[in-house]
């Protein structure tokens, strides 16, 4: 009975890694039976535990603990709910760190995600380039909305590269991911996204200077072509092209931009409020009074500043945002005690950088993505080229 569990929850692992780039209700569904199945583990006290002695794992019940008392002190916001519901997903991550999967696992969910990555970013280029139609949405690409597909896009290169580099490959193998590699590239920088295509940018080199450490000349030789190709990408592609010489100029001109409004006003309103914040799902509630107070032009109607850390800051207070630096502190102070572990560190990086540009960690995608990428870093056997 506990080798048919076992078999089961490895597969739905791997069915995990397949679908949750391309479909929510899916992957939700996949997730959810996955957790109940862990659940009715063997050894439960030990893997409580396990789940106890790491101040990752704790550091994320911390912000878990922070986000459902606050309603208690603070009362109920438009957006509660909405944030609960997010946050609430964190809850599997301690599930999934108790549990050990199979080796062949791991490698089969990452080939199922790059799989269906390779999908998307067909369907994506086909969709840029007018040869079908398959969403007239302009935010989205492929099955998500463009911002996350670049994200998984730079993730899928990583893991990508990292196979490519670093593990031992028939030429089959290694002409598959040369393909993928490939399509990603074409795809990440023919779409809008920039935070992705800046965070794929300094994480290629971060893998290349790691990877070539012991050899300064490949190292050198592989950041300048890094760099060559970042000038060759701005000059060819359209796209990326106006999107980075908008965003120059706008620095340059101190053009207001709703972004750059939502940034100033979440400072001034974390700077009258900073130690406890305003509460769970508060923020667009309280800039919607201040709207209405101080008739600024402040677009309202989105949930988040942009911008992970102010986030946090607004409804939390500092308190909260030291709780979510923990979670990171402690993920990447947790993977350097592993082998290849300058590797394994990219991901929770890539993450920290990103969220400077958006609140992925309350998007269901992405944070389904970090809960993905968590257990393949912290499980993966390293086995060298």
């Amino acid at each position: 009975m506990s080798s048919i569990l076992n078999n089961i929850r490895n597969m739905l692992f791997i069915l995990l890694g397949l679908t949750f780039p391309l479909s929510i209700s899916i992957s939700s569904i996949l997730i959810i039976l996955l957790s109940i199945l862990l659940l009715f583990q063997e050894d439960i006290r030990g893997k409580i535990k396990k789940v106890l002695s790491s101040k990752w794992m704790i550091s994320i019940l911390a912000l878990l603990f922070l986000y459902y008392i606050s309603p208690l002190f603070f009362g109920l916001f438009t957006d509660t709910s909405w944030v609960l519901k997010r946050v609430s997903l964190l809850l599997i991550l301690p599930i999934l760190y108790s549990f050990s999967f199979s080796q062949k696992t791991i490698n089969l969910s990452v080939f199922a995600f790059l799989i269906s990555m390779f999908l998307s970013s067909v369907i994506a280029l086909a969709d840029n380039y007018e040869i079908i139609q398959f969403t007239k949405n302009l935010t989205w690409s492929a099955f998500l909305q463009y911002t996350e597909h670049n994200v998984f896009l730079t993730i899928a290169l990583l893991l990508s590269f990292y196979t490519l580099f670093r593990l031992k490959l028939s030429l089959f193998n290694r002409n598959i991911l040369l393909v993928f590699i490939i399509t990603f590239l074409f795809s990440l920088f023919t779409e809008g996204g920039k935070a992705g295509q800046l965070v794929f940018i300094i994480s290629i080199i971060l893998f290349f200077i790691f990877h070539f450490k012991d050899k300064r000349t490949l190292m050198f030789f592989s950041v300048l072509s890094i760099f060559i190709f970042s000038v060759v990408i701005y000059h060819s592609s359209p796209i990326v092209k106006k999107r980075f010489t908008h965003e120059i100029k706008s620095i340059r001109s101190a053009e207001p931009s709703f972004r750059n409004n939502l940034f100033i006003y979440s400072v001034d309103l974390i700077q009258e409020n900073p130690i406890i914040g305003y509460g769970t799902g508060s923020f667009t509630d309280v800039f919607k009074e201040v709207n209405k107070s101080t008739k600024r032009t402040v677009d309202y109607s989105h949930k988040t500043p942009h911008n992970n850390y102010l986030y946090i800051w607004f409804e939390l207070g500092i308190i909260g945002l030291i709780v979510f630096m923990f979670i990171f502190y402690f993920q990447i102070k947790e993977l350097l005690k592993k082998k290849d572990a300058l590797f394994r560190v990219l991901f929770p990086l890539m993450y920290l950088i990103i969220m400077l540009a958006d609140s992925y960690f309350f998007s269901h995608n992405t944070l389904m993505m970090y809960l993905f990428l968590s257990v393949i870093s912290l499980q993966y056997q390293y086995k060298p080229s």
